[in-house]
């Protein structure tokens, strides 16, 4: 006969269940409780999503084969999955930080527009201030990264198309799309030109090409839908 017990002691706002089944035990099973009061929800987490620089809200992690979940907010805009990606969180302390600043924090990174480095007519090309993933690390290569590997990396600014915005939706809402990644004080250069510099290309990726500027490699990899019908 099953029989089951319920942990006193709370973590981080999370229940803990313990099964019985012949006298052995089957391994906890975290679960949400709710905030207070019947029904409630706990706050749902914050991250910002390296593809896009949107927030998107997680639930607590709550597996229904441990035993019944209680009351959570299931909202489409909502993901309720385990585990958690490593993103970092919204509203942290990198966010409002001017370029300068941002470069000097590890646990920040440099956004660019990659809009204004590819037609060169915008007066900035910083969009933001953003964190670095949960899982920094250091020897991650900026040379064809994808978005989180470049996230991973406070030494590698990454470039993201200008916001798409729906009608009446804030700007700081909407999704910038990734571009590409570029060592952090480095510009993405151009797709042609002549290499002077007595250095390999970079490593890039299928779709991409080394850019080029000084008559030397950049070090980043320029997608060819951004290079113009030279690239063919």
């Amino acid at each position: 006969m099953q029989r089951l017990a319920f942990c006193s002691i709370v973590i981080a706002l999370s229940g803990c269940f313990i099964y019985f089944e012949d006298d052995e035990d089957v391994p906890n099973c975290p679960l949400a409780e709710p905030a207070s009061g019947p029904g409630a929800s706990i706050a749902p987490i914050e991250l910002r999503n390296p593809d896009d620089l949107t927030c998107r809200a997680f639930g607590y992690p709550c597996d229904p084969a441990c035993g019944p979940c209680p009351a959570v907010d299931e909202s489409p805009s909502i993901a309720h999955s385990q585990p958690l990606p490593s993103w970092g969180y919204c509203e942290s302390s990198c966010e409002g930080l001017g370029e300068t600043a941002c470069a000097a924090r590890s646990d920040c990174r440099v956004v660019k527009d990659a809009f204004c480095a590819f037609e060169g007519v915008c007066i900035t090309d910083f969009v933001g201030c953003f964190p670095t993933d949960q899982q920094v690390d250091t020897t991650v290569s900026c040379t064809g990264a994808d978005a989180w590997a470049c996230s991973r990396n406070p030494d590698c600014a990454a470039w993201h198309d200008p916001p798409e915005c729906p009608p009446n939706a804030l700007v700081e809402d909407c999704p910038r799309s990734f571009v590409l990644c570029t060592p952090e004080g480095t510009h993405p250069g151009s797709c042609f030109g002549e290499v002077a510099c007595d250095e390999a290309p970079p490593a890039c990726p299928s779709g991409t090409t080394p850019g080029i500027s000084g008559a030397c490699y950049t070090g980043a990899c320029i997608p060819l839908d951004r290079c113009g019908p030279s690239a063919s």
